[in-house]
């Protein structure tokens, strides 16, 4: 009976786990501006307009489909995407599209939590969209600098140390159960103490 008891509460455990971190993959592609996901720190969006020839802006668009895209204004770094908060308060960073707006050069990715480093990597980006994927988990701020390698791509009808992005994708873990998995849970700690309460009847009446 005890080996018995022993499983039920493993299996409610292992409900439990489930309910309380559900993971939700979410692609934020920012079609219509930010998304409320994040708070951003020099990051901007707009509705990109294809020009020949074509710019880091119009092969990101392409490569993933959509119309608008994140760039960093005015050639600002770094440029910080931030959680927005409770009740989900970290990240899994899984991947994104970018490009250089202009021409190429080295950007710096990193990956915070608490304002404490966790990660990072050296990305070299061109006119050419490159999917970048790090699987880095467990932090709250993603933040890109530009680097000190730029080269103008000649031809082009603007200029600067700008990068495009888009398909920003993450996997979050939610804070708190579910819901639907509520009244499951329940149900599942009554049948536990009724099966103890049924064992100690079951003893008694064999003494």
């Amino acid at each position: 009976m005890l080996n018995n008891m022993l499983k039920r509460i493993s299996h409610f455990a292992f409900i439990s786990r489930l309910s309380i971190g559900v993971a939700e993959a979410t692609v934020i592609g920012f079609e219509g501006g930010s998304d409320p996901i994040f708070n951003y720190v020099g990051v901007n969006f707009f509705i990109n307009t294809p020009v020949s020839p074509r710019n880091g802006y119009d092969n990101v668009a392409a490569f993933t489909s959509s119309t608008w895209v994140a760039f960093n204004p005015s050639e600002v770094s770094p440029s910080d995407f931030f959680l927005a908060g409770s009740p989900i308060d970290t990240f899994d960073l899984n991947s994104f599209v970018i490009a250089g707006a202009w021409g190429t050069q080295t950007l710096l990715i990193e990956g915070l939590n608490d304002a404490g480093l966790l990660f990072s990597s050296s990305l070299a980006v061109s006119l050419t969209p490159t999917l970048f994927t790090p699987n880095w988990s467990g932090i709250d701020q993603l933040r890109i600098s530009i680097g000190n390698d730029y080269v103008q791509a000649q031809g082009l009808r603007g200029w600067g140390q700008h990068w495009a992005l888009d398909n920003l994708t993450i996997t979050q873990a939610n804070a708190v159960p579910e819901p639907s998995a509520l009244p499951l849970l329940a149900l599942g700690l009554a049948g536990l103490c009724f099966s103890r309460r049924r064992g100690k009847r079951n003893a008694l009446a064999i003494r």
